[in-house]
């Protein structure tokens, strides 16, 4: 994302939200770039599904390191190779499908930058083993769209409770409309949010 646009997202945001304009103060800017290697992000993004940040981290640096992200390779895991790495069974089968998809197609989810979020939603919660949740981090982290916002998220719902003080985190729907204050920048709030608990997804 062009840094000025970002730049103009975080000072909309410091001046709407001041509890939100703390957490950017003491960030400072954070600055992120589209990602190209689509396969590499939602492999990330299946391997970080429910489980803590730094345990994704360690499974999905084992995963790189046994496979090269070559999804060739990672269609012929055996058994062996996959307890090495760490993956649930399901985790597994489901990267292996989305390899397959990759291996068949090289460009199968090229256009993807060029559909709305809910477009993109849309087509990757077609694949099995790929949710909402995952699919919202694509656009996030890897697209880096500026106004998407993850709710079932639990370091996010974390650092919404922290920041703002909540003594119970309020549900889904209280949730999103909360987050009704930062559009059209939600993504770049959801950035600070996280990096206040220093757990941003990767």
């Amino acid at each position: 994302m062009d840094p000025a646009l970002i730049a103009t997202a975080e000072d909309t945001l410091r001046k709407s939200d001041p509890i939100l304009g703390a957490l950017i103060s003491r960030n400072g800017s954070i600055v992120r770039e589209p990602r190209g290697d689509y396969f590499a992000s939602l492999a990330r993004a299946i391997i970080g599904q429910q489980i803590s940040v730094k345990a994704a981290s360690s499974i999905f640096e084992r995963f790189e390191k046994l496979t090269k992200l070559d999804p060739t390779k990672v269609t012929g895991l055996d058994e062996e190779a996959i307890k090495v790495i760490g993956l649930s069974r399901p985790k597994a089968r489901y990267i292996q499908d989305l390899a397959r998809n990759f291996v068949d197609n090289s460009a199968v989810y090229n256009h993807l930058e060029s559909l709305s979020d809910d477009a993109v939603i849309a087509e990757l919660t077609a694949v099995k083993g790929i949710g909402t949740w995952t699919a919202q981090m694509f656009l996030m982290f890897t697209l880096v769209r500026p106004d998407v916002f993850a709710p079932d998220d639990v370091g996010l719902q974390k650092a919404i409770k922290q920041a703002y003080g909540f003594d119970v985190l309020p549900g889904r729907a209280e949730l999103e409309q909360f987050a009704e204050r930062w559009k059209p920048y939600r993504t770049i709030a959801s950035w600070h949010l996280w990096h206040s608990l220093d757990n941003a997804p990767d």
